[in-house]
C-alpha cells in the first residue's frame, strides 16, 4: 500500500498547464503484508479455539480483516464478524448460569454484545507479530481473543448434545472418514465390517460435528470437567463393544 505525497517546484506551471511532481510514500504494511497478517490472526484463533469456531468459519458465517490504522504507523485494526445467532446463543448459556458469569466477568471474560468485534494493535513490521504482549482480557486483541474464545468453548460444549444438531446429516465422506480412522485405531476379526458398525452407531445418535465436538470435550480434561461428553464416551465404549473392536483407547482420531 503506498500513498503520494505532491509537491509543487518552480517549473511546475508551464504554459498553461499545472504539474504536480509526487513522491511516494510507503506505509509499514502494504497490502499483501496485511493479508498475511489477517491470515496469521485467523490460524492461531483456528488452532486455539474450540471446534464449534472452524465450523462458524467454514460455513462462512466468520469473516476478519486487517486494515492499517494509518499509512505511516504499523498500527492496525483486526475486526472480526461474528453470527448473531452464535452471540446470543453464548449469551443465554452464560446468563443461564449467574455464578459462572459474575467469575467471569470478574476475570475480564465476556462474550462479545454485537456481531462486529475489532481491536488495535501495533505491529513489527519484520515478524508480522503484535509489537507487544497481547495479554489475555487487558490488551485488545487479547482481550478480543478471550471473548471469542470463551464463546466457542460454550457453543462447543453445549452443542455436544444439542438435538438441533444432532439433526444434521452425515456426508458420505465424513462417514468414510470415521471408518477409515476406526480401521487404524482399532482391532477386529473383520476391520472393515466393524468400523462401518462403529461409525453407524454414532450417526444414529450424533452429526459428525457434535462426534468432533464430543472427541475435543474427551481430549480436554477442563471442557471434560463441565459435565459434557459423558453420554458420548458411554456410548463410544458400548459400539466398540457390540461392534467387536478391541483397543487400548476408546477414541479414534478425525
Amino acid at each position: 500500500m503506498k500513498t503520494s505525497s505532491c509537491m509543487f517546484g518552480l517549473n511546475t506551471y508551464l504554459g498553461g498547464i499545472l504539474f504536480l511532481a509526487c513522491s511516494p510514500l510507503w506505509a509499514c504494511l502494504d497490502q499483501p503484508s496485511l493479508q498475511a497478517l489477517a491470515d496469521k490472526e485467523m490460524q492461531y484463533l483456528l488452532q486455539r479455539i474450540p471446534p464449534a469456531f472452524a465450523d462458524a468459519v467454514s460455513d462462512q458465517l466468520i469473516q476478519g480483516h486487517m486494515t492499517a490504522k494509518a499509512s505511516d504507523t504499523c498500527q492496525v485494526r483486526w475486526q472480526l464478524t461474528l453470527p448473531e445467532r452464535d452471540i446470543a446463543e453464548a449469551r443465554a448459556l452464560l446468563q443461564a448460569e449467574p455464578a459462572k458469569q459474575i467469575m467471569l466477568a470478574a476475570q475480564g471474560y465476556q462474550i462479545p454484545e454485537q456481531t462486529n468485534v475489532e481491536a488495535e494493535f501495533t505491529v513489527d513490521q519484520a515478524t508480522l507479530q503484535p509489537l507487544h504482549p497481547e495479554v489475555l482480557q487487558t490488551a485488545p486483541l487479547g482481550k478480543l481473543r478471550a471473548s471469542v474464545e470463551l464463546m466457542y468453548a460454550m457453543l462447543t460444549q453445549a452443542r455436544t448434545n444439542s438435538r438441533q444438531e444432532a439433526q444434521l446429516p452425515w456426508a458420505q465422506a465424513e462417514l468414510e472418514s470415521v471408518q477409515t480412522s476406526c480401521q487404524q485405531q482399532f482391532r477386529a476379526d473383520d476391520s472393515k465390517k466393524a468400523c462401518a458398525c462403529y461409525s453407524q452407531g454414532l450417526a444414529e445418535k450424533y452429526s459428525a460435528r457434535q462426534v468432533k465436538y464430543n472427541r475435543y470435550l474427551l481430549t480436554n480434561p477442563y471442557a471434560f470437567a463441565t459435565g459434557n461428553g459423558g453420554e458420548f464416551k458411554q456410548l463410544d465404549k458400548a459400539l466398540q463393544a457390540s461392534c467387536g473392536l478391541s483397543s487400548s483407547s476408546g477414541l479414534i482420531s478425525n
